[in-house]
């Protein structure tokens, strides 16, 4: 058995309190926002626990629960001074809602302050691998609808908190597998995590270019186009070296980026300020790009 030490809130209460490495763990959420309850039992489940005992529920105001989802706590962790006393959302809710998207975890006992989630699931090195594919699908997918949003067809990006959340869900299920079971070849597990978590965060930057195309509605130039195109690339790329390891695609890949970054110094002063907010989050996927080549090329060894 290996033990952790708990964690404590800056009251002094015990807010992870282990029984046992991978076993059980207990959750206390009292008084707790739901962006940190959301945190909170989704790190749970990327650690790997097979039963998390969420604590400390309380009623809240709502006696009927409402649709909910993480884009409503997104909403309340960016507006929540002005938001709480409107929304007053249901712990309770909280919780089922960032349990449902928790890939194999089911709420197994229900009571009016505390829950039992509990793994119903098998975990499989194939059910990673089906995971990973995913993940480069979905950022495939929110690459080409951004394409089509920047000439003019935002229809796709309407599903954007849809993709989102399924990479999500994908994402924190990778987690937890390697941090249950570790990667198919051991001694690779620790190069891999961070490679999933850098795929996490060129989804988080796809999210908000998203977003601006469909708050701004406005028109996007071609040197814009061209920037994004780069990026797009590159992670098209990056996806072909990942499956098979290749020397030749690696320079490739810095070369573009280097270009790339010629690209964007020569086109800045002729964007507006709506195409170089956009352009800040392409720099962003383009430095986190570099990051899974240089762990993959770890991989080889």
């Amino acid at each position: 058995m290996v033990w952790r030490p708990s964690f404590f809130s800056t009251s002094g209460r015990v807010v992870y309190s282990i029984s046992s490495a991978l076993g059980s763990i207990t959750v206390d959420i009292s008084g707790l926002t739901p962006p940190i309850i959301w945190r909170l039992i989704s790190s749970a489940y990327r650690a790997g626990y097979s039963e998390i005992m969420i604590t400390g529920i309380g009623s809240g105001k709502n006696t009927v629960y409402s649709a909910f989802s993480y884009n409503t706590i997104e909403y309340l962790k960016e507006n929540w001074k002005n938001s709480i006393s409107t929304f007053d959302m249901s712990p309770m809710e909280t919780v089922s809602a960032v349990v449902n998207r928790l890939v194999g975890m089911e709420i197994i006992e229900q009571k009016p302050n505390y829950c039992l989630v509990k793994d119903l699931s098998e975990v499989s090195d194939r059910e990673f691998e089906n995971a990973l594919r995913r993940i480069f699908a979905l950022l495939q997918t929110e690459a080409e609808n951004i394409e089509e949003g920047l000439a003019g067809k935002a229809e796709g990006l309407k599903s954007i908190h849809i993709v989102d959340t399924n990479l999500g869900r994908f994402e924190d299920f990778c987690f937890r597998v390697l941090n249950k079971k570790g990667y198919t070849t051991l001694r690779k597990t620790n190069t891999v995590h961070p490679l999933i978590f850098t795929l996490e965060m060129i989804g988080d930057e796809m999210k908000k270019i998203a977003l601006h195309i469909l708050n701004d509605k406005g028109r996007y130039t071609e040197m814009t186009k061209a920037l994004f195109n780069t990026q797009k690339l590159q992670m098209e790329r990056f996806q072909k070296m990942f499956y098979k390891f290749d020397k030749q695609l690696a320079v490739e890949i810095y070369r573009a980026d280097a270009e790339g970054t010629q690209q964007a110094t020569k086109f800045y002063k002729k964007l507006n300020d709506d195409e170089k907010e956009l352009l800040h989050h392409m720099k962003k996927i383009g430095i986190y790009i570099l990051s899974p080549v240089e762990l993959r090329i770890d991989m080889e060894f």
